[in-house]
């Protein structure tokens, strides 16, 4: 009796994100770009504030200081 192969396995494909999740993922990518190297946390800082005294979703929050930072708004 002859055994044949069931499948041949694929090479594994490193996930992609999609969604809310890639554009989080862009959002905080660029974000990151645009805020001064040493006010990072100052910038996050901002983004939570926003969420929580605004009522901004996570992405609009990342939207919203990105904005503020491409009109010369720079943490303290």
């Amino acid at each position: 009796m002859e055994l044949e192969p069931i499948a041949h396995r694929l090479p594994s494909i490193p996930p992609q994100r999609t969604g809310i999740t890639a554009e989080l993922a862009e959002a905080r990518a660029l974000l990151r770009e645009a805020a001064p190297p040493d006010r990072w946390d100052d910038v996050l800082a901002e983004v939570r504030r926003l969420q929580a005294r605004e009522g901004l979703s996570p992405l609009g929050a990342l939207q919203a200081v990105h904005a503020k930072l491409a009109s010369g708004w720079l943490p303290r």
